[in-house]
């Protein structure tokens, strides 16, 4: 196959990625149009050669349009190949963490994103997400380190802490309200 036509089947599998994402609500199941578009992104990725089917660009599509769909399982396997490619793949790791999380595997959303950090150093959303995780998983301590990193790097994070349901296991713990409040 011929680089323009490889090029323009990722082109296409990125569009189709897209436009369902722009339909997929959060936790909602997944509209019947938004899916038609995933499945059209999956085909065009599966037209290509190998190992541009495999690479980096591809298996993030792949995983992408996997995840939103809700098969959280199989996205695993060419989020997994994204992020290990060597090259910055932040969302690939976020993908994966957040896979793991629905699937009720928080070691390994943890394990994950830990990983990111290695090739993604000082990340805010990866500390984030990250502090997200050891909440749920109990771990005050570290939840509270993790997000005190994420804010002092963005203050936009602190914003989004009122709403986050992933810190409601340690909201009223002292150390998450004051690393989440402004004192003036």
């Amino acid at each position: 196959m011929k680089s323009h036509l490889r090029h323009l089947h990722l082109r296409h599998a990125a569009g189709y990625v897209e436009l369902g994402e722009l339909l997929v609500d959060g936790d909602q199941p997944v509209p019947g149009h938004a899916r038609r578009l995933f499945e059209r992104a999956r085909e065009e990725l599966a037209a290509l050669p190998e190992p541009t089917r495999t690479g980096p660009v591809a298996s993030l599509l792949e995983g992408r349009a996997l995840r939103d769909m809700g098969d959280w399982e199989a996205a695993i396997a060419p989020l997994r190949r994204a992020a290990e490619s060597g090259s910055d793949q932040l969302e690939a790791w976020l993908g994966l963490g957040w896979c793991y999380k629905r699937l009720g595997r928080l070691a390994e959303a943890i394990a994950a994103l830990r990983s990111g950090l290695e090739t993604a150093p000082g990340q805010p959303l990866l500390l984030y997400n990250l502090a997200c995780y050891h909440s749920l998983a109990g771990n005050v301590s570290a939840a509270v380190d993790l997000l005190t990193k994420a804010i002092s790097l963005d203050d936009h994070f602190r914003d989004l802490t009122g709403s986050e349901r992933d810190f409601d296991p340690i909201r009223d713990d002292p150390r998450f309200v004051a690393a989440t409040h402004v004192v003036v």
